[in-house]
Protein backbone atom coordinates (compact mmCIF):
# COMPACT_ATOMS: atom_id res chain seq x y z
CA UNK A 1 0.00 0.00 0.00
CA UNK A 2 1.20 3.23 -1.00
CA UNK A 3 0.99 6.75 0.70
CA UNK A 4 -0.88 8.18 -1.75
CA UNK A 5 -3.77 5.85 -0.93
CA UNK A 6 -4.61 6.66 2.70
CA UNK A 7 -2.45 10.09 3.04
CA UNK A 8 -5.15 13.29 4.04
CA UNK A 9 -5.04 15.25 1.16
CA UNK A 10 -6.88 18.71 2.48
CA UNK A 11 -3.91 19.43 4.17
CA UNK A 12 -3.73 23.16 6.51
CA UNK A 13 -0.40 24.26 6.42
CA UNK A 14 0.66 27.83 7.06
CA UNK A 15 3.61 29.56 5.67
CA UNK A 16 6.91 30.88 7.85
CA UNK A 17 5.25 34.18 8.33
CA UNK A 18 2.27 32.93 9.59
CA UNK A 19 1.91 34.46 13.25
CA UNK A 20 2.16 31.80 16.05
CA UNK A 21 -0.86 32.61 17.98
CA UNK A 22 -3.14 32.24 14.65
CA UNK A 23 -1.58 28.62 14.32
CA UNK A 24 -1.46 27.65 18.15
CA UNK A 25 -5.35 28.45 17.33
CA UNK A 26 -5.21 26.23 14.13
CA UNK A 27 -4.04 23.77 16.08
CA UNK A 28 -6.75 23.73 18.75
CA UNK A 29 -9.16 24.26 15.87
CA UNK A 30 -8.59 21.61 14.13
CA UNK A 31 -7.53 19.07 16.26
CA UNK A 32 -4.22 17.84 14.37
CA UNK A 33 -0.90 17.55 16.22
CA UNK A 34 1.07 19.42 13.47
CA UNK A 35 1.21 21.99 10.62
CA UNK A 36 3.48 21.82 7.83
CA UNK A 37 5.44 24.78 7.10
CA UNK A 38 5.79 25.79 3.66
CA UNK A 39 7.54 28.67 1.86
CA UNK A 40 6.29 30.79 -0.90
CA UNK A 41 6.52 27.95 -3.38
CA UNK A 42 4.78 25.48 -1.86
CA UNK A 43 8.13 23.28 -0.62
CA UNK A 44 8.44 22.27 3.28
CA UNK A 45 10.64 23.95 4.99
CA UNK A 46 9.41 23.33 8.42
CA UNK A 47 6.64 21.84 10.61
CA UNK A 48 5.07 22.95 14.19
CA UNK A 49 3.66 20.37 16.42
CA UNK A 50 2.39 20.47 19.79
CA UNK A 51 5.48 19.68 21.20
CA UNK A 52 7.27 22.81 19.78
CA UNK A 53 4.66 24.69 21.34
CA UNK A 54 4.54 23.36 24.60
CA UNK A 55 8.06 24.04 24.91
CA UNK A 56 7.02 27.52 25.24
CA UNK A 57 6.53 29.35 28.02
CA UNK A 58 3.47 28.29 29.69
CA UNK A 59 1.79 31.12 32.85
CA UNK A 60 2.39 28.73 36.70
CA UNK A 61 -0.54 28.09 38.88
CA UNK A 62 0.43 29.77 42.06
CA UNK A 63 -1.92 27.20 43.34
CA UNK A 64 -0.03 24.31 42.82
CA UNK A 65 2.59 25.03 45.15
CA UNK A 66 3.30 25.62 48.31
CA UNK A 67 5.70 28.66 48.02
CA UNK A 68 5.06 31.68 46.32
CA UNK A 69 6.50 31.54 42.83
CA UNK A 70 9.58 34.33 41.35
CA UNK A 71 7.87 36.27 38.80
CA UNK A 72 8.70 35.63 35.56
CA UNK A 73 11.17 38.01 33.52
CA UNK A 74 9.32 39.60 30.50
CA UNK A 75 12.08 38.36 28.05
CA UNK A 76 11.15 34.25 28.92
CA UNK A 77 7.78 34.90 29.39
CA UNK A 78 6.84 36.46 25.85
CA UNK A 79 6.32 33.90 23.03
CA UNK A 80 8.27 34.80 19.62
CA UNK A 81 5.84 36.49 17.22
CA UNK A 82 5.98 34.20 14.04
CA UNK A 83 6.01 30.84 13.05
CA UNK A 84 9.72 30.37 11.94
CA UNK A 85 10.98 30.94 15.39
CA UNK A 86 9.21 28.11 16.64
CA UNK A 87 9.00 25.49 14.14
CA UNK A 88 11.43 22.49 13.61
CA UNK A 89 12.86 23.77 10.38
CA UNK A 90 13.91 20.57 7.63
CA UNK A 91 11.73 17.96 9.01
CA UNK A 92 11.82 14.56 7.53
CA UNK A 93 9.18 14.39 4.57
CA UNK A 94 7.65 10.99 3.45
CA UNK A 95 7.35 10.82 -0.93
CA UNK A 96 3.80 10.16 -1.59
CA UNK A 97 4.90 7.04 -3.31
CA UNK A 98 6.50 5.74 -0.53
CA UNK A 99 5.69 2.43 1.10
CA UNK A 100 3.23 2.89 3.64
CA UNK A 101 4.87 -0.34 6.12
CA UNK A 102 8.16 2.29 6.01
CA UNK A 103 6.29 4.64 6.83
CA UNK A 104 4.29 3.43 9.84
CA UNK A 105 7.68 1.74 10.90
CA UNK A 106 9.16 5.47 11.13
CA UNK A 107 6.02 6.49 13.22
CA UNK A 108 6.61 3.61 15.43
CA UNK A 109 10.39 4.07 16.02
CA UNK A 110 10.61 8.23 16.46
CA UNK A 111 6.83 8.60 18.04
CA UNK A 112 5.99 10.67 15.48
CA UNK A 113 2.54 11.55 14.69
CA UNK A 114 2.04 12.65 11.51
CA UNK A 115 4.47 13.35 8.70
CA UNK A 116 3.90 15.52 5.39
CA UNK A 117 3.54 14.04 2.12
CA UNK A 118 5.77 15.84 -0.80
CA UNK A 119 5.74 15.38 -4.85
CA UNK A 120 8.65 14.74 -6.96
CA UNK A 121 9.53 18.23 -6.17
CA UNK A 122 9.11 18.63 -3.00
CA UNK A 123 6.21 20.55 -2.98
CA UNK A 124 3.64 19.88 0.10
CA UNK A 125 0.29 17.35 -1.27
CA UNK A 126 -0.55 15.89 1.94
CA UNK A 127 0.27 14.69 5.22
CA UNK A 128 0.17 10.92 6.61
CA UNK A 129 -1.00 10.11 10.15
CA UNK A 130 -1.05 7.34 12.49
CA UNK A 131 -4.99 7.35 12.72
CA UNK A 132 -4.60 7.24 8.92
CA UNK A 133 -2.70 4.32 9.14
CA UNK A 134 -4.85 3.00 12.06
CA UNK A 135 -8.27 3.49 9.68
CA UNK A 136 -6.85 1.16 6.85
CA UNK A 137 -5.76 -1.53 9.43
CA UNK A 138 -9.08 -1.67 10.87
CA UNK A 139 -10.63 -2.41 7.09
CA UNK A 140 -13.11 -5.62 7.42
CA UNK A 141 -11.74 -8.72 5.93
CA UNK A 142 -14.75 -9.10 3.93
CA UNK A 143 -13.86 -6.04 2.11
CA UNK A 144 -10.33 -7.29 2.18
CA UNK A 145 -11.64 -9.89 0.47
CA UNK A 146 -13.41 -8.37 -2.29
CA UNK A 147 -10.74 -6.22 -3.17
CA UNK A 148 -8.08 -8.58 -3.95
CA UNK A 149 -10.38 -11.22 -5.83
CA UNK A 150 -11.50 -8.73 -7.70
CA UNK A 151 -7.77 -7.33 -8.18
CA UNK A 152 -6.39 -10.79 -8.90
CA UNK A 153 -8.70 -11.82 -10.92
CA UNK A 154 -6.43 -11.68 -14.22
CA UNK A 155 -3.47 -13.70 -12.89
CA UNK A 156 -4.80 -15.85 -10.62
CA UNK A 157 -6.90 -18.35 -12.90
CA UNK A 158 -10.42 -20.13 -12.26
CA UNK A 159 -8.82 -22.76 -9.40
CA UNK A 160 -7.15 -20.08 -7.32
CA UNK A 161 -8.80 -19.52 -3.18
CA UNK A 162 -8.70 -16.52 -1.63
CA UNK A 163 -9.06 -16.58 2.52
CA UNK A 164 -8.28 -13.58 4.43
CA UNK A 165 -8.63 -13.51 8.24
CA UNK A 166 -7.65 -10.74 10.49
CA UNK A 167 -5.90 -8.89 7.67
CA UNK A 168 -3.65 -11.80 6.27
CA UNK A 169 -4.23 -13.17 2.87
CA UNK A 170 -4.15 -16.59 1.84
CA UNK A 171 -3.84 -17.89 -1.31
CA UNK A 172 -3.92 -21.15 -2.67
CA UNK A 173 -4.19 -23.02 -5.74
CA UNK A 174 -2.08 -20.98 -8.18
CA UNK A 175 -1.01 -22.36 -11.66
CA UNK A 176 2.34 -21.45 -10.98
CA UNK A 177 5.35 -19.87 -9.09
CA UNK A 178 5.19 -16.91 -11.19
CA UNK A 179 1.42 -16.59 -11.14
CA UNK A 180 1.85 -16.65 -7.02
CA UNK A 181 4.37 -14.10 -6.94
CA UNK A 182 2.28 -11.65 -9.31
CA UNK A 183 -1.00 -12.36 -7.34
CA UNK A 184 1.08 -12.20 -3.96
CA UNK A 185 2.35 -8.63 -5.11
CA UNK A 186 -1.07 -7.75 -6.32
CA UNK A 187 -2.89 -8.70 -3.11
CA UNK A 188 -0.11 -6.90 -0.71
CA UNK A 189 -1.27 -3.62 -2.31
CA UNK A 190 -4.88 -3.77 -1.18
CA UNK A 191 -5.83 -1.60 2.24
CA UNK A 192 -5.65 -2.99 5.25
CA UNK A 193 -4.03 -6.31 4.03
CA UNK A 194 -1.27 -6.91 6.93
CA UNK A 195 0.69 -9.38 5.11
CA UNK A 196 -0.21 -12.11 2.28
CA UNK A 197 0.53 -16.30 2.29
CA UNK A 198 0.60 -18.09 -0.37
CA UNK A 199 -0.07 -22.09 -0.57
CA UNK A 200 2.87 -23.34 -2.31
CA UNK A 201 1.00 -26.55 -3.10
CA UNK A 202 0.39 -27.01 -6.77
CA UNK A 203 -2.97 -26.75 -7.94
CA UNK A 204 -3.13 -30.30 -10.18
CA UNK A 205 -1.40 -32.15 -6.24
CA UNK A 206 -4.43 -29.99 -4.36
CA UNK A 207 -7.31 -31.48 -7.06
CA UNK A 208 -5.13 -35.30 -6.89
CA UNK A 209 -5.59 -35.24 -3.38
Amino acid sequence: MLVSELMTTNVVAVDTECPLDAAVRLLADRGVSALPVVDRSGLVVGILSEADVLRLHLAADTRAHLRPLAPTPPEEAAWPRYVDAVMTPDPVTVHRGADVSEVAAVMADTGWKSMPVVDEHGALCGIVSRSDVIRVLGRADAEIWSQVVHDIAAVAGEGCTVEVRRGVVTLSGLESESAARVAAAIASTAPGVRSVVVDPTPRDVRSDA
